[in-house]
């Protein structure tokens, strides 16, 4: 039987999907994404500061705002890019959905 390699950035992997899995390094108190394939394969990042915005925007939506920080960028790609932005913002609201839906996280009306 082939043992796999442990990956040397992250001790802990839970995959999610095909697009991107959690990743927990040994002594971190917090979880990342590691995106699993397409141009940003490899990047490691973890998000900060998620809430929703307090108006909907144009197409009537009530957009989620982050922070995030890269741990890993292997091929160097632009982080900064409106388009990466975007890209970790679907993870993000896909991983939201996902908890709402298995009523692990709850969100309080003021």
């Amino acid at each position: 039987m082939n043992k796999q390699n442990e990956n040397s950035n992250t001790d802990q992997t839970k995959t999610q999907s095909k697009r991107y899995a959690f990743a927990q390094r040994q002594g971190d108190d917090f979880s990342c994404i590691k995106i699993m394939d397409g141009q940003y394969e490899g990047i490691i990042y973890k998000y900060n500061n998620v809430k929703f915005s307090q108006t909907e925007n144009d197409n009537g939506e009530i957009p989620l705002k982050f922070t995030y920080d890269i741990m890993a960028n292997p091929n160097e790609e632009d982080i900064k890019s409106d388009d990466f932005r975007n890209y970790i913002g679907d993870i993000l609201v896909e991983c939201v959905e996902e908890q709402l839906k298995n009523g692990k996280l709850f969100i309080d009306e003021w």
